[in-house]
């Protein structure tokens, strides 16, 4: 990599193009540089838990499933900060009201997820199973049966 800064777009399609190139670990280099700079980068996010799929690397896919969810909360909460103090008057009662009416949990989240965090859940679940689970034996083939 030269001295040159590359934007957020430049680094997804390099990663990309690396991806193709059958380049799995500079792919995964670039895609974490653009996490890096942007940590509410889903497309990155979702290339890596693919390709950590790819090299059966269930912890690092783990890690990722974590860190972007994790990334994707963070944001939220900082979007309801930064509302919250542009509307201190009404956040009270908008609070109040969507505690009442049961659309936040107790860490103060939307129960209702967003369609990527739902799929990152889901995913999360395969990887542990996939984790728990030993590989499984290799079939062996049918012998044939000779006829009386």
């Amino acid at each position: 990599m030269t001295g040159i800064k590359k934007s957020k777009n430049e680094l997804l399609k390099e990663a990309r193009l690396q991806e193709l190139e059958g380049k799995t670990e500079d792919a995964i280099k670039s895609y974490n540089l653009v996490i890096s700079k942007d940590p509410s980068q889903a497309w990155a996010y979702n290339r890596l838990m693919i390709l950590y799929r790819q090299l059966k690397e269930y912890k690092k896919e783990l890690a990722i499933i974590k860190q972007a969810i994790a990334a994707y909360e963070k944001d939220f909460k900082d979007d309801q900060q930064t509302w919250k103090k542009a509307n201190s008057k009404s956040a009270s009662l908008s609070l109040s009201l969507a505690k009442s009416m049961g659309l936040l949990n107790d860490k103060g989240l939307p129960v209702y997820e967003e369609s990527q965090i739902i799929s990152w859940r889901k995913r999360m679940e395969t990887v542990q199973k996939k984790m728990k689970t030993p590989a499984k034996a290799q079939r062996k083939k049918p012998t044939k049966r000779l006829k009386k």
